[in-house]
């Protein structure tokens, strides 16, 4: 006959069984949902004049740029297009250039937001998303004595949109530039009350906030921003618009890998500070040869991009303390149809629905890596 147990031997043995047949059994982990992918969306494509210094003379000396849909995205139909192809990319939302064209006097200029503007009156989205970019660079941004009634556009004209992404119900926006921000409104104490007074608006229409994602680039050692000073400023998490400049770049073309590889560190360093999350950006390319921004580019793949995407998933589930989303990869993709600096996936004359089918790939890919 077996000798009893003592009570409380007994009770560990079964405690311990039944935290065992618990994680065994009943409480697997949380699935991870598919990946949230925002692609920045260059709305610089109304113009059809020859002011549109954004195509200038690529139709002769770039052609196979030139979207299956043309050089233009000036219309309803046009716009609906970017969706269909989008969707077919994997894409979750767009992320709009917006720009306060007020101050600015240049003709062409005064058409950007055209695209955003159909794109919201657009009734069969497909389940498509969008969120603004702020572009506040030079005349574009805001002044201080015009922010709230700003704040309270965005609001009313976008926030309210059901299409429009919202990260734990807060209304996400992209700003540009934390060096103009601080420029506008005086340094840093001023830029967190501009992002006080957006955030209160929204908290007024009923909205639990604002999650806005700094672009920037982290420092000092390459002289890079600051982020003992952006950390104090009201944002919620950092991501950036591109990273074409990454350390080892030189003049002429360069391998799309160095490209890959520089961003890759540039987001290990944020993880490395780790003090607010970070949403990795994958850069599609640049080759900003037809605006002659930079002597460099990079000759990019297909295959190269759809394993930078890939990575970017991994990321995400490798640095979980940077999740802006737990159970929710969350990149950015630079650009959709950035055709003069040569960052697009839009399909082309030149290369198709090449690139379209390796994001959605690389999507694929990065979420076959980690639900195995």
């Amino acid at each position: 006959m077996m000798k009893s147990l003592p009570i409380w031997r007994l009770t560990a043995y079964v405690a311990i069984g039944f935290v065992l047949f618990m994680e065994t059994i009943s409480l697997p982990a949380q699935a991870i949902k598919r990946a949230q992918v925002g692609i920045y969306y260059f709305d610089g494509w109304a113009d059809t004049t020859s002011q549109n210094f954004h195509i200038g003379d690529m139709p002769t000396k770039y052609p196979e740029r030139e979207p299956l849909s043309g050089w233009y995205d000036n219309t309803a139909p046009l716009v609906h297009q970017q969706i269909v192809w989008a969707r077919k990319a994997g894409v979750t939302f767009f992320i709009f250039d917006w720009y306060d064209t007020r101050r600015d006097s240049n003709p062409s200029d005064q058409t950007i937001n055209t695209a955003l503007n159909f794109y919201k009156k657009d009734p069969h989205k497909l389940g498509m998303k969008y969120a603004l970019l702020y572009v506040n660079n030079g005349a574009f941004s805001i002044p201080q004595s015009e922010w709230r009634q700003a704040c309270e556009n965005w609001v009313v004209n976008d926030f309210k949109n059901p299409a429009y992404f919202k990260i734990d119900g807060k209304p996400l926006l992209v700003v540009f530039s934390v060096g103009d921000m601080e420029k506008t409104w005086d340094g840093p104490d001023g830029v967190k009350r501009a992002w006080q007074i957006l955030k209160d608006t929204a908290r007024k229409a009923g909205f639990p906030g604002v999650y806005v994602v700094a672009c920037a680039t982290p420092g000092p050692k390459n002289g890079w921003t600051n982020l003992n000073v952006t950390n104090t400023e009201g944002y919620d998490a950092y991501s950036a618009y591109n990273y074409p400049g990454v350390p080892g770049t030189k003049k002429g073309a360069n391998p799309y890998s160095l490209l890959a590889q520089g961003s890759i560190d540039i987001w290990n360093d944020f993880a490395a500070d780790g003090r607010k999350p970070y949403i990795p950006i994958v850069g599609d390319g640049w080759d900003s040869r037809p605006w002659n921004e930079t002597p460099y580019w990079y000759v990019r793949t297909p295959s190269e991009f759809r394993d930078f995407v890939a990575d970017a998933i991994e990321w995400w589930k490798n640095n979980p303390k940077m999740r802006v989303m737990k159970n929710t990869p969350l990149i950015f993709v630079e650009a959709w149809n950035e055709l003069g600096e040569g960052s697009y996936i839009i399909p082309t004359k030149g290369e198709r629905f090449t690139y379209v089918n390796a994001l959605n790939d690389g999507i694929k890919k990065g979420m076959r890596a980690i639900e195995h």
